[in-house]
């Protein structure tokens, strides 16, 4: 069953005083709406208190946002800029976790991978996966097999009698 959604849960709260108000026992309106006999008893308490838009839902509190906004077009020309070997590392990759560290180099602002990895997605940037290569990697063998064994094993093998 999906949990409710804020609109829902205000419908509900409505709903459960607007039957309290008609004489519906706490009990039968809990098991109408699938909560407990408190749920209702608050409802109806909060509504007698603060009337119905006591009943309303109030929107999340979110943190404020670290970096200021003018600053991330910033940010991200640095890092494109300067790359991960400007900021020490000795190869091209970029990784949430040194992207992070790239970003406390230049704001003093700590993040951790994991919110890194989600504000990279609400500034538009992928992750991209790098291309590797096994070292002992032997094209010609591999090649060898691909034109040579292969359609001979191919030829014999079963159902081709």
């Amino acid at each position: 069953m999906m949990k409710p959604t804020g609109a829902a849960k205000e419908y509900r709260r409505v709903l459960a005083v607007q039957w309290a108000d008609e004489g519906v026992k706490q009990s039968v309106i809990a098991e109408r709406l699938g909560v407990t006999q408190g749920c209702v008893s608050q409802w109806v308490k909060r509504a007698q208190e603060g009337g119905k838009d006591a009943l309303k839902t109030k929107p999340f509190p979110r943190h404020p946002p670290k970096l200021p906004q003018a600053a991330i077009p910033l940010i991200l020309k640095a890092l494109e800029e300067l790359g991960p070997q400007g900021f020490g590392y000795e190869d091209q990759r970029w990784t949430t976790q040194r992207i992070a560290d790239a970003i406390a180099t230049l704001t003093k602002i700590q993040y951790t991978q994991s919110h890194m990895s989600k504000l990279l997605r609400r500034w538009g940037w992928s992750w991209q996966k790098p291309k590797r290569q096994d070292v002992r990697r032997n094209e010609a063998a591999i090649t060898h097999w691909q034109q040579e064994i292969w359609p001979t094993l191919k030829k014999s093998g079963p159902g081709t009698e």
